[in-house]
């Protein structure tokens, strides 16, 4: 998403998008969050990648990676794709048993890549409209389809029915852990962002889409629709 964004900076701002008729709710959240960021999120992770070495937050990433897999299943069965959902079985039980409950991406190496899907998507390949463009507040961007599709997957997950001293210490612990650890991956790109976008809201938002069609396309989006940019930069 941040490529896309930084692709799109020489663009004109985007207002009052159809899709988009709380913008101005959606603004002062995003003001919100963007104030959340400075303040508390962007220095946790860079506190986070300074004392944990890229190996370790690496190991991080493919454990938090590997607890979703039931949901990528879930979805890949939902959709009508055995293919993904075998690849999504195999690189599970791969992971979790020879690659250490999933910190090693031994899958890989074999040859079998990780792919995401989510209920969002399979709403969207069920026919539900993406309804209007919301921006929740420390979550970001999103839109009725895929909150739906979140809070049930949220509601289902056997995290959610883990408790510790009767709370529900584990599901909450991954959530922060998964938000500490995607801000730190992605330092050097929202910096760019806020550094060089003409209108930062606007342009997330409509990113936001893109990147959601081409989630729910499979990656099969048409490029040519997108904006030129120079890889090598």
């Amino acid at each position: 998403m941040a490529g896309l964004v930084l692709a799109g900076c020489s663009h004109l701002p985007w207002r009052h998008a159809k899709g988009d008729p709380l913008e101005p709710v959606n603004r002062a959240v995003f003001a919100f969050n963007t104030v959340a960021d400075k303040v508390v999120l962007k220095p946790v992770a860079k506190t986070y990648q300074t004392v944990t070495p890229r190996p370790a937050r690496k190991g991080v990433r493919n454990f938090l990676d590997n607890l979703q897999a039931p949901v990528v299943f879930v979805n890949d069965v939902l959709q009508g794709k055995p293919k993904r959902a075998v690849k999504t079985l195999a690189r599970f039980t791969i992971n979790t048993t020879v690659g250490i409950g999933g910190v090693l991406d031994v899958a890989k190496g074999a040859g079998i890549e990780k792919h995401y899907e989510d209920l969002g998507q399979t709403l969207a390949t069920k026919g539900v409209k993406p309804g209007p463009y919301l921006v929740l507040p420390l979550f970001g961007p999103t839109n009725a389809r895929d909150l739906t599709g979140l809070v049930v997957e949220e509601v289902l997950s056997p995290l959610s029915f883990t408790r510790f001293k009767g709370k529900q210490t584990f599901g909450r612990a991954r959530l922060a852990l998964n938000t500490m650890d995607r801000r730190a991956e992605s330092i050097v790109q929202i910096k760019t962002i806020r550094e060089t976008t003409v209108d930062e809201y606007a342009s997330i938002r409509s990113y936001y889409e893109q990147i959601r069609k081409d989630a729910i396309a499979d990656g099969a989006l048409d490029i040519d629709t997108l904006p030129d940019f120079d890889l090598d930069e």
